[in-house]
């Protein structure tokens, strides 16, 4: 549970260190993209540190290409 609070409290430091100069500058799409990838990374780590079993991004692809064997 420390590992997961020291996760969160790890992004939120980082946002509050870049965000700020994101929104003076107007930066809206940089912004919309920081937050989306910080997010994502956050959640997935969250996960990893949760020992949640992720499934394989490999296995999506080989659910995708596999017809076109």
């Amino acid at each position: 549970m420390a590992s997961l609070i020291a996760v969160i409290a790890l992004a939120i430091g980082v946002a509050l260190l870049d965000i700020p100069p994101l929104v003076r500058k107007s930066r809206k799409r940089e912004l919309f993209v920081y937050i989306v990838l910080l997010l994502t990374a956050t959640a997935l780590y969250s996960a990893l540190v949760m020992e949640v079993n992720l499934p394989n991004p490999y296995a999506i692809l080989e659910i995708v290409y596999k017809p076109f064997k």
